[in-house]
């Protein structure tokens, strides 16, 4: 009979688990000496934190203004009628509370260009940047 060095085809492999082991633990020990375990302070970093100059109220944007050319050097806002100096100085008002207030110019077809010019001059001396001119196509009219 021949000695044989091969396992019986009754045994089965096994993966000896003591060398993992081993090395998992010698893991941890090395990342637990490595790390410091401590509370970090703040002040240890030398890190800037963002500032800021003017923070705006956490608020909704107030709705736009929107300003109706009735005739030349007439406007109107709502139900109340203004001459350009009124809606300049009320313009003014209405940024001072929000800088970013927004108008909307709304005049006929037939509006001649200087005063959809003087309109947007006391937008633009009040400090206004958001104006829109709202127009709809051809077709809609018909």
């Amino acid at each position: 009979m021949l000695c044989s060095s091969r396992q019986s085809p009754d045994e089965a492999p096994y993966i000896n688990m003591t060398p993992m082991v081993d090395v998992i633990l010698c893991l941890l020990v090395f990342f637990m000496a490595a790390t410091r375990l401590y509370d970090w302070d703040e002040s240890e970093f030398a890190v800037k934190v963002p500032e800021v100059a003017d923070a705006a109220p956490l608020t909704a944007a107030p709705d736009d203004i929107v300003v109706n050319v009735v005739a030349s050097g007439r406007v109107a806002i709502g139900d109340r009628a203004y001459d350009l100096d009124g809606l300049s100085a009320l313009l003014r008002r209405a940024r001072s509370r929000y800088a970013n207030q927004g108008v909307m110019v709304r005049g006929g077809a037939d509006l001649a260009y200087q005063d959809l010019a003087d309109v947007l001059s006391a937008c633009d001396a009040a400090g206004i940047r958001d104006v829109r001119l709202p127009v709809r196509s051809r077709d809609e009219s018909r």
